[in-house]
């Protein structure tokens, strides 16, 4: 049997300031070529628990002496150092832990498979039985996620079985997140055009980030075998998954990944709608993705082609109480920005009512009238507040966005009531409404900015 003696090598941890005592030395396990001759196999046994228990106190020694020196006390090289020395030997031990979860769930699945042969089962079934088991074991025992005791069984299961690329992830070439992409492609392929592909991405994982590694990887396969392209295609289309929740603060928790000519779509829908900020707005990457979902979901409900619900195309309903609009309306002409009204919606829940302003005024309203008891008697019909022929007057006179030193074209804008709004059944009319892109609208509605007219066009200002 193998035998792995502990051998202290000396490796710089830190660089030490002036004064400071020496580097210090982390200590590595190096394999020995040979195997112990003669004894019993118990003799072996124990010869090579004692080296396994040996390793185990050379590695926590040597990890005692890595952390013994005080953060505050390393300069920048010898942080850079102790950086690069924790990433190479944590590949390093990933790519051991990925073996003996490997070969622990080989020796469970031969288990299982005698046992299912000797009572007439299914060994198949009872050898996935087994390798479920394992994962939903290791995940418990090591507090791992589930998708992490899986991506160890995997890695290890696939480079195990090559010799080049467990070599690479035993010396710490290969990244974690670059083996599991390896393993994955290496699963579809066999015989020359697996020892092609293995040769190919080791040498491409050592000079590329996991991104464009993935990318690699899925382009050689796809040159190399087109069915096993389609097969692992279709192998993450099944992974496909979203989901929409409303946090407990309000939040709505939009998360999901897709696949293949889906994820183009997607992408290529999001991207449509990620405008450039406007002058003097400075969003980040998220802010502009965030905000470009929700343009793309107002143009999908705008285009009415989704279900319908009893004939109703889906559209965002809020109730309000007309004395809550009067209420806001009193406040808001006293120079106030915020009434004490809320207006409850179907997913954010309860919101204050400045914040559905920006609804009432480009919107579909209808009365309803309810009973004492609140219950609905009455719905008239629904009344449109911007007229096609008045957003191409606007269109003509604006431009875009009314804002001083905005430059947001009209596709980007919202019909402002610059008057007496809707709601309040103000009329809206070329003298009485404007563009404005989403965030200066949300400025006039909530922040006081105020609106001058020069020469019958509005133009719209901070508060001085």
């Amino acid at each position: 049997m193998g035998r792995w003696p502990v051998q202290a090598v000396p490796a710089a941890v830190g660089t030490p300031r002036a004064g400071q005592a020496g580097a210090g030395r982390v200590l590595a396990a190096e394999p020995v070529a040979g195997y112990v001759a003669g004894g019993d196999v118990a003799d072996d046994l124990a010869q090579d628990t004692a080296a396994a228990q040996a390793a185990e106190v050379a590695l926590a020694a040597a990890v005692d002496q890595l952390l013994a020196v005080p953060v505050d006390e390393l300069d920048d090289a010898g942080i850079t150092a102790q950086l690069a020395v924790i990433e190479q030997a944590g590949r390093r031990l990933d790519a051991r832990r990925c073996r003996l979860v490997a070969s622990l769930a080989e020796r469970r699945t031969a288990r299982a498979r005698e046992r299912a042969r000797a009572t007439g089962q299914d060994d198949q079934r009872a050898a996935q039985r087994a390798r479920r088991d394992l994962q939903r074991e290791l995940a418990e025992e090591h507090q791992w996620s589930t998708s992490d005791a899986k991506r160890s069984l995997d890695v290890g299961d696939q480079l195990g079985t090559d010799s080049a690329a467990q070599s690479a992830f035993d010396a710490g070439v290969l990244p974690p997140r670059h083996a599991k992409l390896l393993a994955d492609t290496l699963r579809h392929l066999h015989g020359q055009q697996r020892e092609q592909a293995s040769r190919r991405l080791v040498a491409a994982a050592a000079q590329q980030d996991a991104h464009t590694f993935g990318r690699t990887c899925r382009r050689l396969l796809a040159e190399l075998d087109g069915p096993a392209a389609i097969d692992a295609e279709t192998r993450r289309h099944h992974r496909r998954r979203a989901s929409v929740a409303t946090t407990e603060d309000g939040m709505l928790a939009l998360t999901g990944q897709w696949s293949g000519v889906d994820a183009e779509v997607v992408a290529t829908a999001v991207d449509a709608f990620r405008s450039p900020d406007p002058a003097g707005v400075g969003r980040t990457p998220e802010h502009r993705t965030a905000d470009a979902i929700v343009e793309l979901a107002r143009a999908a409900l705008r285009a009415g082609e989704a279900a319908s619900v009893h004939g109703v195309r889906p559209h965002v309903n809020i109730t309000v109480d007309y004395a809550a609009i009067l209420d806001d309306a009193e406040v808001v002409a006293h120079g106030g920005q915020a009434s004490t009204q809320v207006v409850e919606t179907t997913w954010a829940g309860p919101l204050p009512f400045a914040e559905v302003r920006r609804l009432l005024a480009d919107a579909g309203v209808s009365r309803l009238l309810v009973d004492a008891d609140g219950v609905p008697v009455e719905a008239g019909a629904q009344v449109r507040s911007v007229p096609a022929g008045l957003w191409r007057s606007l269109h003509a006179r604006d431009r875009g966005c009314i804002a001083e030193g905005c430059d947001a074209p009209a596709a980007w804008c919202d019909v402002m009531h610059l008057d007496r709004p809707y709601r309040l059944e103000g009329p809206l009319t070329i003298d009485t409404a404007g563009l404005g892109c989403r965030h200066h609208h949300r400025c006039f509605d909530l922040y006081g900015w105020q609106v001058v007219w020069d020469d019958r066009r509005p133009r719209l200002r901070p508060p001085t």
